[in-house]
């Protein structure tokens, strides 16, 4: 039965394998200097060198990991309380497990959209401010939009990730046995008790998988940082769209330097997030001594 499903999927999984090889088999030959059509044929590591010396490289680099960690471990955090309230709720209120699937439906580029409205020194809630006189102008509300700390690029990403979060731990926790808890609680462990040694180890793996999957996409997000991000603050994913940009096709290659670059940084951080979910309780480490 798994040889039949697996020759179901082996086209699919062929024909994107092909697809993901080629791409990076020539990112990263471009990258280092071979680039045929305009006349680079020989491999050196120098754009990668001027990459790392580069200044605004690593300003870029902190702030995509500003947002992405601010973000990821903001929506775990709080993805996972709504997944504990949902589960003590469901019986109840059934319609809040799907009222919350529903920002996960929604693009990102829609939602940025939606916050740029809402957040804007012009938009909605500056306007229902000034006129309830809570402001003395519109140019007094807050600067959200476009500001330095990516405020509203955050909000964002909590407002689609938290939803997501909250989803794949509720369906989690109904799997778990709750009979550890109980027991725990028996036991005389407190609430906070129960959860830090029991049901925390148990959902930590997919907690890590999450964070591993929320990470990545945050941190070379493009589409959200470019419609609300500031034009002098940009993230690595806008620096690469910038050297793409360039109508001197010779910083290319730097542009490719750039997205391996990024590649490698979401696959490292992939295996330490790995390595620290085997090591912490409830890892598979702990299951196999």
């Amino acid at each position: 039965m798994k040889k039949k499903y697996f020759l179901l999927i082996l086209p699919f999984v062929g024909l994107n394998g092909v697809v993901i090889i080629a791409a990076l088999f020539k990112s990263i030959a471009v990258s280092l200097g071979y680039y045929p059509i305009i006349g680079l044929n020989q491999l050196t590591t120098s754009y990668y060198s001027s990459v790392f010396h580069d200044r605004y490289f690593v300003r870029s680099l902190s702030y995509s990991f500003y947002l992405g960690l601010v973000s990821t471990i903001g929506a775990l955090i709080l993805g996972l309380a709504m997944a504990l309230i949902l589960q003590r709720v469901a019986g109840r209120h059934r319609f809040l497990s799907r009222f919350f699937e529903v920002p996960i439906t929604i693009p990102h580029i829609i939602v940025a959209l939606m916050i740029m409205q809402l957040l804007s020194q012009s938009g909605l809630i500056s306007r229902i401010a000034y006129h309830l006189h809570l402001i003395s102008s519109i140019d007094a509300f807050p600067l959200l939009v476009n500001d330095r700390w990516g405020i509203s690029i955050i909000v964002v990403f909590l407002y689609k990730e938290i939803p997501y979060v909250a989803v794949t731990m509720l369906a989690i926790l109904r799997q778990l046995q709750s009979g550890y808890t109980v027991a725990a609680r028996n036991l005389g462990a407190s609430r906070w008790q129960a959860f830090w040694h029991v049901t925390l180890p148990l959902v930590q793996p997919t907690l890590f998988t999450l964070f591993i999957i929320l990470f990545c996409f945050t941190f070379a997000n493009f589409e959200v940082p470019y419609i609300l991000g500031n034009p002098g603050n940009e993230t690595i994913a806008l620096t690469i769209y910038d050297q793409f940009l360039q109508p001197d096709l010779q910083s290319r290659p730097a542009a490719f330097a750039l997205n391996t670059i990024l590649s490698g940084i979401c696959l490292v951080v992939t295996l330490l997030a790995l390595l620290l979910s085997r090591w912490l309780p409830g890892g598979k480490d702990r299951y196999t001594k």
